[in-house]
């Protein structure tokens, strides 16, 4: 998933980043940067956040609240995201002449390109809720401008994303299909499915539902399936708004290998 753009507040402390400060004394300069693909650190457990580990791109990704773990969620579902890696790296940086600061990025994600044009950048992402963003941005933009410094270094981009770009009827809508991208289609009723999508093109998951079969039992199995179609692109839908049996789908225009749809 492309986050929205940030909302104005958010955009313009991250617009601070690049005109504030840039005075010698106030300069970031970094010192050493400490990586790993399993995490720089462990993320403990605590009693006063909720942590855990959430299964996405077929490993499990640590995070340390419900907005990492959503965040995680929507990048899982993401199609063009290869790897998800929790806690990437840490940036040991001075601001001027002060004392050694440490900064500790929440994601990285790098991303595939099966045609090998227009590929997107590996980017770093920082997880926080506005209300945080506020109470300690003196504290944390700092560590956002080395995090900067060093994606430029790289190619790479930095973003910082707040509940108002994670959260709403994408995540809820992609929390539901995720239990259904391994569903089984043991009567085989993808294929058929497909088939009669293909001739109504543009129709809702109801009436696609009622078309292809007319019998009680089969309609109900193929419930399932057609989320799953819908998960794996051979189903279109505009996940922006609340996803019900009324919403408007279409057929995609894809090579169907019919050992999918099984």
């Amino acid at each position: 998933m492309r986050f929205p753009k940030a909302d104005a507040l958010i955009h313009y402390w991250l617009m601070r980043l690049a005109t504030q400060f840039s005075m010698t004394d106030r300069e970031i300069t970094i010192i050493d940067v400490t990586e790993s693909e399993k995490g720089v650190r462990k993320i403990p457990r605590s009693y006063r956040s909720v942590t855990g580990r959430a299964q996405a791109s077929g490993e499990t990704v640590p995070y340390e609240s419900t907005l990492e773990r959503d965040f995680a969620y929507l990048a899982d579902f993401d199609s063009e995201v290869d790897t998800i890696i929790s806690q990437p790296l840490c940036i040991r940086y001075r601001v001027g002449n002060g004392r050694l600061r440490r900064y500790t990025v929440d994601f990285l994600l790098k991303f595939r390109s099966e045609d090998g044009r227009g590929r997107r950048r590996p980017g770093l992402y920082e997880i926080k809720y506005r209300e945080e963003l506020r109470d300690r941005w003196s504290e944390l933009e700092f560590g956002f401008r080395a995090a900067r410094q060093l994606c430029r270094s790289r190619g790479w981009s930095f973003r910082v994303v707040t509940e108002r770009q994670i959260r709403g009827p994408y995540l809820d809508n992609v929390t539901f299909l995720r239990g259904f991208r391994t569903y089984d289609d043991k009567a085989g009723l993808g294929l058929r499915l497909l088939e009669t999508l293909e001739e109504l093109q543009v129709t809702t998951p109801g009436v696609l539902l009622a078309a292809a079969f007319q019998d009680f039992e089969n309609r109900a199995m193929a419930v399932g399936v057609m989320w799953r179609l819908l998960t794996m692109g051979y189903i279109g839908v505009n996940l922006a708004f609340p996803l019900n049996m009324a919403s408007e789908i279409w057929f995609e225009e894809v090579l169907i290998d019919d050992t999918d749809t099984h």
